[in-house]
């Protein structure tokens, strides 16, 4: 058994275990969490007063889009979407693979422990994603029936894709860290009769969805142009939302939205960062929560983001509601913590549970506390919220499993990642000239 010493523990927000000895069974539990008796054990890992904290995952992103960081800064939204989708065309499975791989390491090395995501999805990286230990819901990502995501690392259509989903969720049905689901981009790119159809699927099949809705309000308004109603009312008269449904962004309900939202089988991304970048607005999330929606807070590509920091989706999650209803008690610290914690397990339905607690899996992060920005630390919570960064990540653990180690990557070797997409990134470049 090994045993985390001298920690102190945020068991959950405004939980905190200080001089605690937090023990991990063979099995990956946590096994035991009291105070420390100050008598070393064998094999004892001595932490010295650092933090530990749940791990955190991320509620919506699309990994492989690594390559992408700095692509296409400070442009209007929809130039923003012509220069990412010209990006992706060119990519290659092996590149979509090292996108990948960088992904798993920068949410290491910040203190994800887990992620839900959309993007292309196979075997292969399903099986780069099991390598890593890190815990993933998944979803293979449909725009049309005959529309190829990525022609040049998968030649199938849309409706061979979606054919194919159960077959790769059976695959690993029995995996006690991923989950693989049906990926619909967004009803803007996807057709009633596709989203009506992937409803009647989950009726038969159980798995879940991920999905884009009301990201900005444009498309609410093609929307109601459109079809008289917006994307999540929609989604709703399809069907959808009867299934066990992960909405990404929903900046832009109009009357009745949020009550759809609310049901307990839908869960919400909030994307704050991701959302200010691209100008797309700022979700309600006060009225979310208000409103009993679960939700789950991420950030979205590094291609609209540039960081996988979800610190950094913590703090702006937080300060930026405050300062729209300019009262700093219209939103707490500790609740967006939750997000990024209980709430991202609960929506990604990985395995983990995001909080730490004897019997649960042991999926921890060690945060170094040492430096000015840990000096003094009255309010454990508050530091997490607001001072901590995926820089002060030492230590990571998923179902006990260590994979960063005194700030060092155990399960990938980062060099060799970060010098494969160097290249692979000067190629693509090339050929957009």
């Amino acid at each position: 058994m090994t045993r985390l010493v001298d920690a102190t523990v945020l068991a959950e927000p405004g939980v905190v275990h200080r001089n605690a000895a937090l023990s991990i069974d063979p099995d990956g539990h946590v096994g035991g969490l009291a105070p420390y008796d100050g008598v070393p054990r064998d094999g004892d890992l001595d932490l010295g007063g650092r933090v530990v904290i749940p791990g955190m995952t991320n509620g919506h992103t699309h990994s492989a889009m690594t390559l992408l960081r700095g692509h296409s800064d400070d442009v209007p939204l929809h130039t923003w979407l012509t220069h990412v989708r010209a990006f992706e065309l060119r990519m290659t499975a092996d590149d979509i693979a090292a996108g990948l791989r960088l992904a798993l390491v920068e949410m290491l090395r910040s203190g994800t422990t887990g992620f839900v995501d959309m993007f292309q999805w196979d075997d292969a990286l399903l099986d780069i994603v099991a390598g890593s230990g890190m815990r993933a819901n998944v979803a293979p990502a449909v725009f049309a029936y005959d529309a190829v995501a990525f022609p040049n690392a998968d030649d199938r259509p849309g409706r061979v894709v979606l054919d194919d989903t159960p077959r790769l969720a059976a695959a690993y049905a029995g995996h006690p860290l991923i989950t693989v689901g049906y990926g619909l981009h967004a009803p803007y790119t996807c057709p009633p009769e596709l989203i009506r159809d992937v409803a009647r699927r989950t009726r038969d099949d159980g798995l879940g969805v991920h999905i884009h809705l009301s990201e900005t309000r444009r498309e609410v308004d093609d929307a109601l142009a459109a079809h008289g109603v917006s994307p999540i009312r929609l989604v709703a008269d399809l069907g959808l939302l009867d299934a066990q449904v992960h909405v990404a962004h929903a900046v832009h309900p109009v009357d009745g939205d949020i009550g759809l939202l609310a049901r307990p089988n839908v869960t919400v991304s909030h994307n704050p960062v991701s959302n200010l970048k691209l100008g797309a607005g700022i979700a309600p999330a006060p009225h979310y929560r208000d409103a009993g929606v679960r939700l789950a807070l991420g950030t979205d590509s590094v291609a609209s983001n540039n960081t996988l920091d979800l610190f950094e989706e913590l703090k702006m999650g937080a300060i930026l509601h405050r300062g729209v209803a300019e009262d700093p008690s219209v939103l707490s610290g500790a609740e967006v913590l939750g997000w990024a914690t209980r709430g991202g397990a609960l929506a990604a339905r990985a395995g983990g549970t995001g909080r730490i607690r004897v019997g649960e899996p042991a999926d921890l992060v060690v945060l170094d506390v040492s430096g000015a920005t840990g000096t003094p630390l009255p309010d454990v919570t508050s530091f997490v919220a607001y001072a901590a960064t995926g820089a002060l990540v030492t230590d990571v653990f998923v179902a006990g499993r260590r994979l960063v180690a005194d700030r060092r990557v155990t399960v990938l070797d980062e060099d060799a990642v970060r010098a494969d997409v160097r290249e692979r990134v000067s190629r693509i470049r090339g050929e957009l000239g």
